[in-house]
């Protein structure tokens, strides 16, 4: 999962190159060589979209997430555990009705066939981000859960605390 979360960590990155690329070529033809490259906003918008909810889920697996846990890391460890149960149950349940309104909506989207104004993308494309990355999230959120019952692996907050400690 890790060598996964890094393949899409470098396709974002590359998203994100072809997004700045486009807006300069934009911008050089704009206002060097006279012409503007129709859609190009839109498209740039759409991958700032991606980015944003795919990262999302990469923060999620990785437990790189903000938290503020000065006040549970000073409570003992069965706190902790029952927090850290609780934090996890709420994800879930958030995450899971985010991504199957998303997924309805893009559904909806797609059977009317709506695209965007300028570039005519279809705009389940870039709708499509939100119910696939949070559909993710409550993979991940699945995965972890079953790793703290198997006992195997520290917990994301415990991940993260390392690193900050480190």
């Amino acid at each position: 999962m890790d060598a996964l979360a890094t393949w899409i960590e470098r396709v974002l990155a590359v998203a994100l190159l072809v997004g700045i690329s486009l807006n300069v070529i934009n911008v050089i033809g704009r206002y060097l060589a006279g012409f503007a490259l129709n859609g190009v906003d839109e498209i740039e918008i759409y991958i700032l979209i991606w980015i944003a909810f795919l990262g999302a889920a990469l923060v999620t697996w990785r437990g790189g997430h903000l938290r503020m846990d000065v006040l549970i890391l000073a409570c003992p460890s069965s706190v902790r555990w029952l927090v850290g149960w609780f934090e996890m149950a709420v994800m879930l349940v958030v995450s899971a009705f985010v991504a199957w309104q998303s997924f309805k909506y893009v559904e909806r989207i797609y059977a009317l066939g709506a695209v965007s104004d300028i570039a005519h993308i279809p705009t389940w494309i870039p709708h499509s981000a939100i119910a696939v990355s949070f559909a993710a999230i409550v993979l991940i959120v699945l995965l972890r859960g079953l790793q703290r019952i198997a006992g195997s692996g520290q917990e994301p907050a415990d991940k993260a605390t390392e690193r900050a400690g480190s």
